[in-house]
């Protein structure tokens, strides 16, 4: 367990930009921004809301760490898996560029840039087969997170 929190702190300070020990909105927005912004405003906000126990706006560790355990659980496992199927078009559980741009042309409602799109298949592409396989999309803290804001949404 103390090398899970660790590593959990290690996350947090990355997340953490200003080291004040909060992760703000502004901070969890420019780390979205880092794979082209795959999240709006509201959905941000979501986030910031599963776990805020304070009702501050911001994720202090406590409540990082909290957000750490619902990123793991079976729950967002089966969001996860739901997201990929869903923009996974053809189903051959890889996604594509095309496939990658219009999943985010539809969770942003507008279309990404070029620099969004090269930005998110960089950071998503670990492997550099120009290929996200399910793997590599399961892995990516911030697919996690896309994937909670879809458990809190109305079925």
């Amino acid at each position: 367990m103390a090398a899970d929190k660790s590593a959990a702190m290690d996350t947090f300070k990355r997340f953490d930009i200003d080291k004040n020990g909060l992760i703000s909105y502004d901070e969890l927005e420019a780390l979205f921004s880092e794979i082209g912004g795959f999240a709006s405003k509201e959905d941000l906000r979501k986030i910031i809301e599963s776990v805020d126990e304070d009702n501050d706006g911001c994720i202090n560790f406590q409540e990082f760490l909290a957000l750490s355990m619902k990123l793991q659980s079976e729950q967002t496992e089966q969001s996860l898996q739901k997201l990929f199927s869903t923009i996974d078009s053809d189903g051959d559980r890889f996604l594509t560029r095309d496939e990658l741009c219009q999943g985010m042309t539809k969770f942003l409602g507008k279309a990404p840039t070029e620099s969004q799109l090269d930005t998110a298949l960089q950071v998503l592409d670990t492997n550099m087969d120009n290929k996200i396989s399910y793997k590599e999309f399961a892995d990516s803290i911030l697919c996690r997170l896309h994937a909670i804001i879809l458990e809190e949404e109305p079925s």
